[in-house]
């Protein structure tokens, strides 16, 4: 039988991924909130409406974190944050009335008993995650810039480096050869998101591939206190003979007052 390519084989491995549907925060434009769902207040001061409609009665005023129960969708919708957002008709506590979809987190995740809410928002072209939590009584938010919307969000511990409360690991998934598969890292400290870092996974079976990727204390071939970046890109000139070329770039990072130093994304003196 003929050898396959190794080539092919890792750029493989990059592109395919399994995809929990549940993980997925939605859009108004592209999936719904279900029947019988419990879904959290993204907004702050939500108005509870008597009608689907902007102009009607307000019932009562919603704080972030608190849920109600989905109801039904309506067919009425208003644009907001970028997206056609239906309106709900939900129940809270013993009222029943209605808010606009775009004002409910897609996802709560919770870390170190601390929760954290995930809503997407477009701006032209360009798609967000916002990340909102509350502290203190009062709300921050940390606005993340999308590749595309195909995510899973995941919950890590703190890897090992000293002062962390964990990670908020945003994770993309793809099926598909060039499409963007690495992930967005928000590391959180002192319950507030202190720092993030965008890593990129993309590949093109039998052209090309690079990889970008975090080796922190705890992982396998980690270091005590340091984070390994690693970066490898290749490509190929000839699949029948597997002649391809290689590239590594490592570098050792430290956890430093809320931020990894030095700059990862710093040039290479050659490169200068």
């Amino acid at each position: 039988m003929k050898a396959i390519n190794l080539f092919t084989v890792l750029t493989l491995l990059f592109t395919i991924n399994f995809t929990n549907a549940q993980n997925i925060p939605c859009s108004q434009a592209e999936c719904d909130f279900q029947k019988g769902e419990q879904v959290y207040v993204f907004g702050n001061d939500v108005k509870l409406r008597a009608q689907p409609s902007t102009s009607s009665k307000v019932l009562e005023l919603l704080k972030i974190g608190e849920w109600v129960e989905i109801l039904e969708k309506t067919e009425f919708s208003w644009p907001y944050r970028g997206f056609e957002s239906p309106f709900y008709k939900v129940k809270y506590d013993q009222a029943t009335g209605y808010i606009l979809g775009g004002l409910l987190s897609g996802k709560r995740k919770t870390l170190n008993g601390k929760h954290y809410y995930f809503a997407l928002a477009k701006e032209g072209e360009q798609t967000f995650m916002n990340v909102r939590h509350v502290k203190n009584g009062t709300y921050h938010e940390k606005k993340v810039r999308l590749k595309h919307t195909d995510i899973s969000i995941k919950v890590l511990d703190d890897k090992g480096l000293p002062g962390l409360d964990g990670i908020l690991y945003l994770d993309y998934l793809s099926e598909a050869c060039g499409v963007e598969s690495g992930g967005v890292y928000l590391f959180v400290q002192g319950g507030d998101i202190s720092n993030m870092a965008s890593l990129s996974r993309v590949a093109e079976a039998g052209v090309y591939y690079r990889s970008e990727q975090f080796i922190f204390p705890f992982d396998k071939g980690g270091l005590p206190d340091k984070v390994l970046f690693k970066k490898e890109q290749g490509e190929v000139f000839d699949e029948t003979t597997n002649w391809t070329k290689t590239t590594v770039e490592i570098r050792e990072l430290s956890w430093v007052n809320g931020e990894l130093v030095p700059n990862f994304r710093q040039k290479p003196p050659s490169a200068l």
